[in-house]
Parts: structure tokens; C-alpha cells; sequence
């Protein structure tokens, strides 16, 4: 019998679509408008997912949810629509969405999404089942409640994780962004620890649930996981070539034995065959971790590794590209590769990448007033600023000329006018001094995200718009940079 799935939505194409990308494979497709009493035709049938176009229905999805749960349902609900913000669609997830499509992927992902979700809710189902024939004993219930919370808990934890470190670049503080999370909440060992290399130097990070711990179990864990790292990747680490960090406040390590060393459990960060990092845990009073446990840190490695070797192959990308000789900063040649790498990444993954397009004003009457030097005086000092004025995972070129530009990973149009502010002002506080002489430079800025790309467009239109801009804000005397 064909696994019915039910669209609703009010474009006609859509179903088209739809029934062009799932009918050959088997699937019963049955499209429908939103309208008033849809909720009985979504329990009508017994469909295997419920299609559902988020622009249109917005938070009926999630109404439609408690519904279908409430009414014992085996549909899964997937929505898809325009681009949304990470935020939005964490908050749909954790609702109880199986999972959210952009419109511009649908043709790509739709299938395997349909696949993941009826599993998924089979697995849901056989829950349901579990507690359904437990319904007369009151205790087993209750303990089938508080299984499905700790269940619910982890797949939330599991859904900030993905957002909070699967296209994360600067590793520099991995450590605290996987307990802010909520790695604690679903998981609360006397120690958390993570062994990894950015470039060619090896760190190793530690968390403490307790004040205070002895020093020879520190070293002891380190040894442990430099130990499993070599014996699985065949690389040699030294403990005296690693940089230590302890991410909890207040902890001394000193020679009492607050924690007992117990059997720690070490998992590899391995992606494609190649082993990464260690992730390591010591956990409480001896205790043992079942399947589930041992499962869901099985996840959590997973993650983390795919966010691992992004952040290895951005340093590695930004190690290198070609620098610029007179500021030191990349060159035009290591823009290119670093836009080209990072646009295809921010697709894939879904997230926002911005970019802003700097020229300085009045540039060619400092080179003839002053002379080449004064000029090549102003581009350096420039640099030195913007490089001040970035984030860490930010990158500053030199475009060519008097003209730079900057790269913002992960960072929406908002966040980017908000940097742009302070670049603005750290360059108005700079001292522009050349011998005697006290320059007041100053510069304008166009800014683009991929946000506002259509879907055919690629890097190439992300820096056009960035420079259509920047040439508005430099015509206008009274405009430091131009959005529009």
C-alpha cells in the first residue's frame, strides 16, 4: 500500500512539484488549500507525513501539533517556505516540526527529509505503543513520562548543539558554547574533557562540576586521551606541546582527592575514516552509562567532529591564502578562495554570510599632496584598525587598491550593520599621523548578505551588491554606508 502524504498548501505548483519529486517513488500525494476545518482532513487519513507551507500556515503548524499528538496520530509534520532565521527555526523544531525546508532546496532534500521523518515517527509510534500498554499500572507510567522528558530534553539538546556549533569556525571556545547548549542538562559528568588541533597547535579543554580536583587525575586524563588519540589515528601528541584550558570558575587543582578517578569514557571525533579529536568523560561516583547515554554522546561526537573539521579547513584555507605585502592582510587571490568556500558553506548549511566593501574617500589627493608613502602610511594603518575592530572568525582583505573588504561567517545583515558601526568608529578614533602631518581619513561601506540573494545567484552577486553600495554611500557626502 502507497505511504499517503498530504500538502497543504495554496499554490497549486507546489503539489505539482511534490507529486513530480515523491510520486515516483512510490508516495500518494494529496494536495490540499488551507481552510477552515483542515484539521479534520489531517486526521482523516492515516498520512505519513503532512506537508505543510510554512509562509502560509505559520503557527497553525504548531497547533496542528498538539492536535496530532493528542489524537494518537503517525503523521510527522515537515514544513517548508522562504529562508527563516536559526532562531525561528529551533523554535519550530522544538515544537515538535520534524524538520523545516528552504524553498530553494526543496528539490534536493525533500525526499530524504519524508524518509528521516516516517521513521522517525515510527519510532515515535512504537513510543506511544510503550505507553499505551502501560496506561494501567500509574507507576510505570509515570516512569514512561519521565523517560519520554529525558528523551525530549536530549532531542532539544541534540537541535541547539547542530545550532550552536555545526558551522561554528572559531573553536576557541567550543568548550563553553557545548555546555551553553545545555550538554549539562542531559548529561552531568565530574568532568568533561576535549583533546583537538587548529593549525598545527594541539589543545585540550576541561570542564568541572566539582571546586577542586587532583592534579594527578588531570594529568591522568590527559595522558588517557592523548594515548587513545594515537592509537586510533597513529599520530604522536605531546602533553608538553598541548595549550591546557579549564572553563570552570573557581576550581583548584591540588592534590585532594575530591574526585575519584573513575572509568572514563572516550570518544573518538571522527569524520570519513579520519579521527579528529577526543571527546572524553569522567563520570560521577563510578557511574555507568546505558545505551542511551552511551547513544546520545555517540550523536554529540558526531556533531562536533563536522564542526571540527569545518573549523580545520577554514584555518587551513585562511594559512594558505596569499597576503597582501604592504598591510600583511589577505590579498585579493585569498579573498577569492575564502568567498567562494564560505558562500557554498552558508548554502549548505543554511546560514547567513554578509559582507562589507570598504574604499577609502579622498584616497588619490593624499597620494598627491603627501606622496605614495603617506598613502601606502594610510592603507597599513587602516588595516591595523579593521583588524581590531573584527571578530575572531571575521577576515580583513585588501581587495586592491585603496579598497578592502570584509568577511562575516554566520552573521546576518543586522549583525553585520552592527559591526560595521564599530569599524566606523575605531577608524574615526585612529590616529592617521605621517610625520607631521595629521590625516583625517575617512571611508565608506557598502554591506550585501546572502539573505538577499534570489536562489540562482552566487558569491559573485554577494560582492556586487556589496560594491553597488559602497559607490551610493560615496556619491552621498552625508552616508558612511549604503544598505540600498
Amino acid at each position: 500500500m502507497k505511504e499517503k502524504i498530504l500538502v497543504i498548501s495554496n499554490q497549486t505548483k507546489d503539489g505539482k512539484l511534490f507529486e513530480q519529486i515523491l510520486g515516483s517513488k512510490g508516495f500518494d500525494i494529496v494536495t490540499k488549500p488551507v481552510f477552515e476545518g483542515i484539521e479534520d482532513v489531517l486526521l482523516k487519513d492515516n498520512f505519513g507525513a503532512i506537508l505543510a507551507d510554512y509562509d502560509q500556515v505559520g503557527d497553525l503548524a504548531c497547533n496542528w501539533i498538539n492536535l496530532l499528538q493528542e489524537n494518537r496520530s503517525q503523521s510527522c509534520v515537515i514544513l517548508y517556505g522562504e529562508n527563516k532565521k536559526a532562531e525561528k527555526i529551533s523554535e519550530i523544531l522544538q515544537a515538535g516540526v520534524y524538520g523545516f525546508i528552504s524553498r530553494s532546496t526543496i528539490s534536493k532534500h525533500l525526499y530524504e527529509t519524508i524518509l528521516g521523518g516516517i521513521e522517525n515517527r515510527k519510532a515515535f509510534i512504537e513510543i506511544l505503543g510503550m505507553i499505551k500498554m502501560l496506561k494501567n499500572v500509574n507507576e510505570s507510567i509515570e516512569k514512561e513520562k519521565e523517560d519520554l522528558r529525558k528523551k525530549n530534553q536530549e532531542l532539544s539538546f541534540i537541535n541547539r548543539l547542530s545550532t550552536e556549533v555545526a558551522y561554528d569556525v572559531n573553536w576557541s571556545l567550543i568548550l563553553p558554547r557545548i555546555l551553553n547548549a545545555g550538554f549539562l542538562d542531559v548529561m552531568n559528568p565530574a568532568v568533561l574533557g576535549m583533546l583537538y588541533r587548529i593549525g598545527s597547535k594541539w589543545k585540550i579543554a576541561f570542564h568541572l562540576s566539582e571546586k577542586e580536583i587532583n592534579k594527578e587525575i588531570v594529568d591522568r586524563l590527559k595522558e588517557n586521551m592523548i594515548n587513545k588519540f594515537s592509537s586510533i589515528s597513529g599520530e604522536k601528541v605531546s602533553i608538553k606541546d598541548t595549550d591546557f584550558h579549564l572553563y570552570s570558575s573557581g576550581i583548584k587543582i591540588s592534590s585532594a582527592d575530591t574526585i575519584p578517578f573513575s572509568e572514563q569514557i572516550i570518544m573518538p571525533l571522527s569524520i570519513a575514516g579520519s579521527t579528529l579529536g577526543i571527546l572524553a568523560i569522567l563520570p560521577k561516583d563510578n557511574e555507568k552509562l546505558n545505551d542511551e547515554k552511551m547513544e546520545l554522546l555517540t550523536t554529540i561526537s558526531n556533531i562536533l567532529a563536522m564542526s571540527l573539521k569545518n573549523a580545520q579547513e577554514y584555518h587551513q584555507l585562511k594559512e594558505m591564502s596569499v597576503k597582501d605585502g604592504l598591510t600583511g592582510i589577505l590579498n585579493r587571490k585569498g579573498f577569492q578562495n575564502f568567498i567562494q568556500k564560505e558562500f557554498h558553506r552558508a548554502k549548505r548549511y543554511h546560514r547567513p554570510l554578509s559582507l562589507i566593501m570598504i574604499d577609502v574617500d579622498g584616497f588619490k589627493k593624499i597620494n598627491d599632496s603627501l606622496g605614495h608613502q603617506a598613502g601606502d602610511f594610510v592603507l597599513r594603518e587602516l588595516a591595523c584598525s579593521l583588524k581590531q575592530s573584527i571578530r575572531q572568525a571575521d577576515i580583513v582583505f585588501r581587495y586592491g587598491g585603496d579598497e578592502f573588504v570584509i568577511l562575516l561567517p554566520d552573521t546576518d545583515i543586522e549583525q553585520a550593520k552592527m559591526l560595521l558601526k564599530r569599524v566606523l568608529s575605531d577608524v574615526e578614533k585612529h590616529a592617521f599621523d605621517w610625520e607631521s602631518n595629521h590625516m583625517n581619513v575617512k571611508i565608506s561601506c557598502g554591506i550585501s548578505s546572502t539573505s538577499e540573494l534570489e536562489n540562482h545567484e552566487d558569491e559573485k552577486d554577494l560582492i556586487s551588491k556589496a560594491d553597488t553600495r559602497l559607490y551610493s554611500a560615496k556619491r552621498s557626502q552625508d552616508l558612511k554606508y549604503c544598505l540600498a
